[in-house]
């Protein structure tokens, strides 16, 4: 067995030139992953993996001292658990946040609150959500990429928070690349179909 890495993790800051470490502990076989700030910056967030990576624990620590403040979630599996994505803070909502999970066989959006309680799984069913490309402010929406429509497709969706609506915001059909604006009210789609390049 080869011997892992011992990465740890610090904050540096511009100021005062100076960088501290996150107290998480000894870092032999262990992965720090899927990094994320709080909105007021004064909380990290990682995901935290055994060597075998079948314990997952996202976990928050202080970023000025370097302490831990709380485990607020945590996943096993008896094969593998493969955190890709770090925690999202919803922009009109500080105090809530998305993560990204495949513990029901899928990878789905769910809602926690900054305590690690879970408010709902926003998504659900046969299909992936791929990617999260950003939030329409003003509906308070989230936009993804998903293959609802179709396993080998790629569409763009907006999801409400509120009642969990996905609605279709492309043609359904093909492969979609969505880039979104800033405020979230408009994409560039770059697409391809089946009779149609890119």
């Amino acid at each position: 067995r080869l011997t892992s890495h011992q990465v740890t993790v610090g904050v540096y800051d511009l100021k005062s030139d100076k960088t501290v470490y996150l107290k998480a502990g000894d870092p032999t076989d262990r992965y720090f992953t899927n990094i994320a700030w709080a909105p007021d910056g004064n909380t990290i967030y990682m995901f935290e993996l055994n060597r075998d990576q079948n314990d997952c624990r996202l976990v928050s620590y202080n970023a000025t001292t370097s302490e831990k403040v709380a485990e607020l979630y945590r996943e096993t599996s008896d094969t593998y658990v493969e955190p890709l994505n770090p925690i999202q803070f919803l922009p009109w909502d500080s105090s809530k946040f998305i993560m990204q999970s495949q513990r029901d066989g899928y990878n789905h959006l769910y809602i926690y609150n900054k305590e690690g309680k879970l408010v709902k799984q926003l998504t659900s069913g046969k299909f992936v959500i791929q990617e999260v490309l950003g939030f329409n402010e003003k509906q308070k929406s989230i936009v993804v990429t998903s293959n609802e429509s179709d396993p080998i497709q790629h569409n763009t969706y907006a999801i409400d928070v509120k009642s969990g609506k996905r609605t279709l915001l492309d043609n359904g059909k093909g492969s979609h690349h969505a880039v979104l604006s800033e405020s979230g009210q408009w994409f560039y789609d770059k697409y391809t179909e089946p009779e149609v390049p890119r």
